[in-house]
């Protein structure tokens, strides 16, 4: 048979030969919300969904719709971290963000409000403390309320050292609703006082104490329903407060964890919700995880041991070399924030993977923020 009498081609076989029919968009709006509910929660990726069809865009753009979507994730992504910079003519709390693009927000984006004390970052709030007042503010919507100290907690200014926490929504109904916590220490005394203000009665609590040998420091870390804040004191040890309870006491850590002469220790929130530690010292970082508190003891199991050194390519120390420091921790993500003579560096802890956040070579604190945020909340 000549070219010229080949057969015509059937439908069938044309059909078959024809490059398959793109998937179609889910047009079930019950069927949408579920897949969509499953984007990463990262800030551009409600709104690259809303691009895609006005179906999509009035998914995505639904109250109701973010809500679930806080509810899925559950712990939000960490964004960046505020430090306060020195450099400037004022010194100011500065954020800088550490995702790339499209994930990067802006600097400016987050502009501190206040100048006071940075004491801390916790469900999408910061606190920061103005004299006798405490200043929660939710950098994403830029709402801020600030709320004066009970008396109790400021009987005499001058030997009286301040930390807090705040604890938001954890339902993310919406609203600016937290929970506000104040810890005060007088150094003549030996007493730590706390209380707790609720946003929705507008009231403080009232006011718990516990001797204590010394004053804590750092931001404290969420375990459970009980914040631990490092006791500032060679022999090491916890303030802990249970905020269902209303109770304070003081927790000191076992002799079966050593503190090397030196050793920067953080409170750490282990995978199973359990109190862990790390313990920093020499570039060698110690991860102590399933805690138990008997007593008033806490003691552990060593799960790891970190050469920072190796980790993170460090160059052989100098005489005059200062060691490792710990300046950050993220409960949410599991993230320390590391100090060493190079610069700090972001560590995840389960995955070991870590980004280098800064050059800077002063020790101070970084106050990593995590929250859900989209360019249009």
């Amino acid at each position: 048979m000549s070219e010229s009498e080949a057969p015509t081609p059937t439908s069938a076989a044309l059909a078959a030969a024809a490059p398959p029919a793109s998937p179609s968009l889910p047009d079930d709006e019950d069927i949408l919300r579920m897949i969509l509910l499953r984007l990463p929660p990262l800030p551009s990726s409600l709104p690259l969904a809303s691009l895609v069809t006005k179906l999509w865009r009035r998914a995505v753009s639904d109250p109701g719709f973010r809500r679930r979507f806080r509810a899925h994730h559950k712990a939000p992504p960490l964004l960046g971290f505020f430090f306060h910079n020195f450099n400037l003519r004022s010194s100011w709390h500065v954020f800088t963000p550490t995702l790339g693009a499209p994930d990067r927000i802006p600097s400016a984006r987050f502009a501190c409000p206040s100048k006071g004390s940075f004491l801390g970052c916790r469900h999408g709030l910061a606190l920061l403390k103005a004299g006798s007042t405490a200043v929660v503010w939710d950098p994403v919507t830029g709402r801020r309320t600030s709320v004066d100290f009970p008396p109790e907690l400021t009987l005499n200014r001058n030997v009286t050292a301040y930390h807090g926490a705040v604890l938001g929504d954890p339902a993310g109904s919406g609203g600016f609703r937290f929970r506000l916590i104040m810890v005060s220490y007088g150094v003549f005394e030996g007493t730590l006082r706390a209380s707790i203000y609720d946003s929705d009665s507008g009231n403080w609590g009232e006011i718990i104490s516990t001797a204590a040998f010394s004053d804590c420091f750092k931001p404290g870390v969420l375990v459970g329903n009980k914040l631990y804040w490092l006791i500032r004191h060679r022999s090491g040890g916890f303030l802990e407060l249970d905020v269902d309870r209303r109770s304070l006491a003081v927790i000191r850590l076992s002799e079966d964890i050593p503190l090397p002469d030196g050793a920067h220790v953080q409170a750490l929130r282990t995978r199973d919700g359990g109190l862990g530690l790390a313990v920093v010292a020499k570039r060698r970082m110690q991860l102590w995880g399933s805690t138990a508190i008997s007593g008033d003891v806490v003691r552990g199991v060593l799960q790891k041991t970190v050469d920072l050194e190796q980790l993170l390519s460090l160059p052989l120390p100098s005489t005059d070399a200062h060691e490792s420091s710990v300046v950050g921790y993220d409960e949410d993500t599991n993230t320390i924030f590391v100090w060493t003579s190079v610069g700090v560096f972001m560590i995840q802890l389960e995955s070991m993977e870590f980004t280098k956040v800064s050059e800077d070579t002063c020790i101070r604190g970084y106050y990593p923020f995590a929250s859900f945020y989209t360019p249009d909340s």
